[in-house]
């Protein structure tokens, strides 16, 4: 006699599968995400992520970090956001001295302090602070640019000169060292060859011409 065929799924709502097969999918419905291994001090994931995307990428931040000793960087890394994501960010390493010192040296590695791209995972558990950096609004404020007008007044060519600025190109703030070699009808206005960036000798010589407003001098002093 015929017997009609009967689906198990529709008497018991459920598919009896083998054990081996249960088990795997039962792994996937019992599995957490790890545990934030946050040192004493540090932001949480959740903090780090909301001050993070509340900047824009192309911005300057300083960002200070804890060791695996519980120690604190002594000096912020200075970091240009590049990329926000959903599982952190990365950035790039701003090292002024670095850049253009390689950049005018050929015989010499200049490796005092890192570079690169580096990221950071929300979930690291590292990071104390991070803060945007305005060293160029604050410098601006600060800077006595009368004084800087009358120092390089009473310099004359040829004099050896310390020049500390702002690079606007490099974003950071640098130390200079040449001869003095013009200055223009304009009292903001001189030119000099450098020859040594923050004590380190260059191979290949820097013609530069400063403008104290527009490049943002600091200070200017005879050597």
């Amino acid at each position: 006699m015929y017997r009609r065929y009967q689906d198990p799924c529709r008497s018991t709502g459920s598919i009896d599968l083998p054990r081996g097969r249960r088990a795997f999918f039962g792994f996937f419905k019992r599995r957490k995400a790890a545990p934030v291994d946050l040192r004493p001090g540090a932001m949480t994931p959740e903090a780090l992520k909301a001050e993070v995307n509340r900047l824009a990428t192309g911005t300057m931040v300083e960002i200070q970090r804890i060791g695996y000793d519980g120690t604190v960087d002594d000096v912020p890394i200075l970091v240009e956001l590049l990329d926000i994501g959903k599982d952190g960010f990365s950035g790039r390493i701003v090292n002024v001295e670095r850049k253009m010192i390689e950049a005018n040296t050929t015989t010499r590695v200049y490796a005092k302090q890192g570079g690169g791209v580096i990221h950071f995972a929300w979930t690291d558990g590292d990071i104390k602070e991070i803060i945007e950096n305005n060293d160029a609004d604050m410098l601006a404020e600060s800077r006595d640019t009368a004084a800087l007008r009358e120092v390089i007044g009473a310099l004359d060519i040829d004099d050896r000169v310390l020049v500390a600025y702002y690079d606007a190109k490099h974003r950071g703030t640098v130390n200079v060292e040449g001869l003095m070699t013009g200055k223009g009808d304009d009292p903001n206005t001189f030119s000099m060859v450098l020859d040594k960036i923050n004590n380190i000798e260059l191979d290949n010589k820097v013609e530069k011409t400063f403008h104290v407003e527009r490049d943002l001098v600091i200070d200017v002093a005879l050597h």
